[in-house]
Order: C-alpha cells, then sequence, then structure tokens
C-alpha cells in the first residue's frame, strides 16, 4: 500500500503545480477564459475524442464496461443528487446546477493525467476511453441539465447537437470498425490539436478556480462537494464489482468516478445559462478537498 503523502506528492502535485502556476498567470495578465473554453470544447477535444476511439485496441467487450461504468456513475449520481435536491426544496435554477456539479466528474484535464501518474500507460489509455464517454454524457445529459434551469426541454434537447464531441466519437468509431486513415496531413493536425487538450484544459481548471469565490455558497456547496468526493466513490466500488471489472480496469475507473466535479461542467453552464457561479464553486470546493479524499483512495487501490 502506498502512502497518503506519497500520492499527494507525487501523483497529485504534478496537476496542482500546474493549476497554480497559471493562477498566478491570471492574476498578472487577466486571461480570457471564456475563449479558451470554447477552443477546448469546439475544438481540442473533438480531436482527442477522435484520436483514441479510432487507434484503441481494447477489446469491444472492455470498450463497452469503460462506457457503461461513465454512463452508469453519472446517471446514478445524477439520481441521488435529484433525491437530494427535491427533499432540501432546491429551486429550478439551483437543482440544475446542483446536478450539474455532481453528476460528472473531472474524468479529463484531473483524471488523464492522475491514472497516468498513478498506472502508467494501460491507465492513461483507459483513462482517455472513460474521459470520451464522460463527455458523451456531458454533451447529452450535461447540456440537458444546464439548459433546463432556464430554456424549455424541447431547446435543452436541441442544445446537445451543438458540440461537435459526439460526431467525433462517431466518425472515431467508424475509422477503427473500418480500418481506415486520414491523409497524412491531417492526421499531423489532428494528433498536435489532441496534444494540446490536457495542457489546455488545465489551464481552464486554473483559470476558473483563480476567480471563484466559495463564499456565500452554504449548504448546498457543501452537499455537492460530499457527494463528488464521499457519495462518488462508494458509486465506483459498487458499480465496478457489479459489472465485473477486474485489475487496472477496475482500479482506474474507481479513480475516475471519484474526481471532482469536471471543468465542463462550468463550461456547460456558462454556455447554456445555468447557475455558473455555483457550479465553479463545486468546481474549486471538490478539486481542493480532492487533494485529501484522493490521496486516500489511490493510498488504498496501490
Amino acid at each position: 500500500m502506498t502512502s497518503a503523502l506519497s500520492v499527494a506528492v507525487n501523483i497529485l502535485g504534478p496537476v496542482f503545480l500546474i493549476i497554480g502556476l497559471v493562477v498566478i498567470l491570471n492574476q498578472r495578465f487577466s486571461l480570457d477564459v471564456r475563449t479558451v473554453s470554447r477552443i477546448v470544447l469546439y475544438l481540442f477535444s473533438p480531436c482527442l475524442a477522435f484520436n483514441t476511439v479510432a487507434r484503441t485496441e481494447l477489446r469491444i467487450e472492455e470498450l463497452g464496461l469503460i462506457l457503461a461504468m461513465a454512463v452508469g456513475s453519472s446517471l446514478i449520481m445524477t439520481l441521488i443528487g435529484w433525491g437530494l435536491a427535491r427533499l432540501l426544496g432546491f429551486g429550478r435554477t439551483l437543482e440544475s446546477a446542483f446536478l450539474l456539479s455532481i453528476a460528472i466528474a473531472n474524468a479529463g484535464n484531473y483524471g488523464m493525467p492522475v491514472n497516468e501518474f498513478a498506472f502508467g500507460p494501460p491507465g492513461l489509455e483507459r483513462a482517455v476511453l472513460f474521459n470520451v464517454a464522460m463527455n458523451v454524457v456531458a454533451s447529452t445529459l450535461g447540456i440537458y441539465l444546464a439548459s433546463r434551469g432556464r430554456a424549455s426541454v424541447r431547446r435543452s434537447l436541441l442544445n446537445i447537437l451543438a458540440l461537435p464531441m459526439i460526431y467525433a466519437i462517431v466518425l472515431g468509431l467508424l475509422f477503427n470498425v473500418q480500418q481506415w486513415a486520414l491523409p497524412l496531413p491531417v492526421q499531423r493536425v489532428v494528433d498536435l490539436l489532441s496534444q494540446a487538450t490536457v495542457p489546455c484544459m488545465l489551464l481552464v481548471l486554473g483559470l476558473q478556480l483563480s476567480r471563484t469565490s466559495l463564499k456565500g455558497k452554504g449548504g448546498p456547496l457543501v452537499l455537492a462537494i460530499l457527494a463528488r468526493l464521499v457519495i462518488a466513490p462508494v458509486v465506483g466500488f459498487a458499480l465496478s464489482g457489479w459489472l465485473g471489472l477486474t485489475a487496472t480496469t477496475r482500479l482506474f475507473a474507481i479513480v475516475e468516478t471519484s474526481m471532482p466535479a469536471a471543468v465542463v461542467s462550468t463550461l456547460m453552464a456558462q454556455e447554456f445559462g445555468s447557475d455558473a457561479e455555483f457550479v465553479s464553486s463545486v468546481t474549486l470546493g471538490s478539486t481542493l478537498a480532492s487533494l485529501i479524499s484522493l490521496s486516500i483512495l489511490l493510498s488504498i487501490l496501490m
């Protein structure tokens, strides 16, 4: 068993160091987070999704289990969140933001580097695929939750088609099955854009955290953080066991499920009119607290 302190320094430390550097940079130059967010959403992430799906050599059964883990954990967390929100009498907009905060784990800009540092290349490959699946959830359930606070159901569902992630995934599957290859110049462009995804998502996370405050958020904020960092790992252990995941796949899946609130949730809230301030606060609080929760979890799993 690896010590929690070792995990905090060697696995989570590099991620937090990058975030800290971005926070310092933003304080000096006041960078435009919305522009960077849109570049990640509409350009970098779709390229990474296409590349990963088109090139993966994992068995179709394992791919299906990874997809089931990502989708299943998000749906379970949404149902738990919906029950809590109704029990506590949240208004429609707050309920929407609360569900968005706890339904989608930060499987990309946080989960991918952490899994690579913890489990090596096998962990990274599976983490990328989990992130692709989580992006499917974000591009469907996430957009719906972000939109429903202020938009009609019809408008919310139409927003699902606004982002290119789903199209990139479908295209990647087609290329994988047919064993097609992009023309070399195009492939090089896609490769370069893919490589920019994780650094830029960390950049977005740092920018978001540097502009977020935890003041005045009260009980719903604390509840959302606890749901993401305490309830979600329990869901991860239970669901991975029920699905029959084993070895590295089970370990990475539990870690991914236990990640703090996703940056993409804040992006969705900004883009589609939910309570972006609340979602950002959950992202900040859960990210900071995850230094403790993930250190303990990884020390147990490793």
